[in-house]
């Protein structure tokens, strides 16, 4: 039916019927007829190339069909972000316990009783988990900058450490801190691998989600959901990957 529309429409054929000689039976089957092809265009539809653009025509049904393509899709790429943001997380605190081993020095564990040296590896610790369990880390990190970011926490951490010393002087064990300007510049320096760390697996996390939106983007039917899900999406992360990586050193 699609080949004999256009055939009519590009032939010069002039085709003249008298109407009101033609039967009321044969005039009903004509206007039934072009109101079943009217139906068949508006639900089915056809299309046809014009050089590099192809043209739709009616098709309700396609339409309906691309849609439902590209929300499974969509459905899809979320799932996927969630899973890489969880994987970050984890990745997250997987940093935290490696660099743990790095706490032991800084307070000399021989010297002091273990209950003592947990108390101060929680501190440190409790401080970093807090900074990975707010949604906005990549914010604050380009916000403040490495510097800023790192004596932040070193502020948090020495202000706790502090109170710390105090409740310990008051009990019979004896156990002693040392003073928090000596173990400072150690934690700074602990710190700053957290810090590069983080940057590192949140930068990761990014570029693996680039990769996925760039791979879907052809499979999408429809300009708007490709533009929403996957080229939005990328600009997003990319922007984000330039601030962690150009504006915080």
């Amino acid at each position: 039916m699609h080949l004999l529309l256009l055939y009519f429409l590009s032939t010069n054929t002039n085709i003249n019927v008298d109407v009101d000689k033609l039967p009321i039976e044969h005039l009903l089957i004509i206007v039934l007829s072009i109101l079943v092809f009217i139906v068949i265009i508006f639900t089915n539809g056809f299309s046809f190339r014009l050089g590099d653009k192809e043209i739709n025509i009616g098709g309700v049904l396609r339409l309906l069909a691309k849609r439902d393509k590209d929300t499974l899709l969509k459905e899809s790429l979320k799932k996927f972000s969630d899973d890489v943001d969880h994987e970050v997380t984890a990745n997250l605190y997987d940093l935290v316990v490696d660099i743990e081993d790095n706490l032991e020095p800084n307070l000399m564990m021989g010297e002091h009783c273990y209950f003592t040296w947990e108390k101060f590896s929680s501190i440190v610790k409790s401080e970093l988990y807090k900074r990975i369990r707010r949604n906005n880390l990549w914010v604050k990190l380009t916000e403040f900058g490495r510097e800023k970011y790192i004596n932040q926490i070193l502020s948090d951490i020495g202000r706790r450490y502090k109170l710390m010393q105090e409740k310990a002087s008051q009990v019979k064990c004896g156990d002693k801190y040392l003073d928090f300007t000596e173990v400072k510049p150690a934690i700074r320096d602990i710190l700053f691998k957290f810090f590069d760390g983080t940057v590192e697996i949140l930068v990761n996390g990014m570029r693996k989600k680039i990769e996925k939106y760039e791979k879907t983007k052809p499979e999408f039917k429809t300009a708007e959901a490709k533009k929403i899900c996957c080229d939005d999406c990328i600009e997003k992360n990319q922007a984000r990957i330039d601030k962690l990586t150009k504006n915080i050193y």
